[in-house]
Formats: structure tokens, C-alpha cells, sequence
């Protein structure tokens, strides 16, 4: 390191050190400051924090929603009318239509579920 690179960085640390003590005094004039800061703070780590739970239970709907549609399958492999899927799971058409959808949407396999899979087998 260079007499030049020594001198710029010996500058940075004694500034950071002001800035430090400066703030320092400044927040010892202004105590409710530093108690404004904290909540601050806080609250911004609790935003986080809630955003990456929220980023969790959504990807465990959509993981508990392919488990559903997997099943619903299965149910429908096994020859069951999609009235008697509904009656079995409580789920309504809609619902089953959608989770199908994803199914087939996962699968990217269209020969799998084709459009005609909604008519009941008897």
C-alpha cells in the first residue's frame, strides 16, 4: 500500500470516527431519537420478516394444491365421476375444474388429462 493509499484511508477512519461521535452527541441531545431509530428499525425487520412468512405459506398452498391435484387424479383413474370426486373430497366443481388445470399445467403432458376428462364415467 502507498504512502497516498495509506493517508486516504487513515482520512476515512478518522472521519467515520467523527461521524460516530457526532451522532453520538447529537442522539444524546435527542434521546426520544435514538428510541424513534429503534422502532424504526424494528418495524422494518418485522415487515421483512413477516414478507418471507408470507412468502413460505404461499408456497405451501401451491405445494398442498399439486398434493390435491395429484390425489384428485388417482381418484379419477380409478374411474370416479367428477360429481363423486366432489361428493368423496367436499371440494365443489370449481375447485376440482382449477386444481385439474394445475394438474395438467404441472404435468405438461396434455395426452394426460384431456379436455373430455370432466365427462362422468358410469
Amino acid at each position: 500500500m502507498g504512502k497516498a493509499t495509506q493517508a486516504l484511508a487513515g482520512r476515512d477512519r478518522a472521519r467515520d470516527a467523527r461521524l460516530k461521535a457526532a451522532r453520538e452527541r447529537r442522539l444524546k441531545l435527542d434521546p426520544d431519537q435514538l428510541a424513534r431509530e429503534r422502532r424504526i428499525d424494528e418495524a422494518s425487520v418485522d415487515v421483512e420478516v413477516a414478507w418471507e412468512e408470507r412468502s413460505q405459506a404461499e408456497q405451501a398452498v401451491t405445494d398442498a394444491e399439486i398434493a390435491a391435484a395429484a390425489a384428485i387424479e388417482r381418484l379419477l383413474a380409478e374411474r370416479l365421476a367428477v360429481k363423486d370426486v366432489m361428493r368423496l373430497t367436499g371440494l365443489d366443481q370449481a375447485t376440482v375444474r382449477r386444481l385439474r388445470q394445475l394438474e395438467t399445467d404441472s404435468n405438461d403432458d396434455a395426452g394426460s388429462t384431456g379436455e373430455g376428462a370432466d365427462v362422468e364415467v358410469a
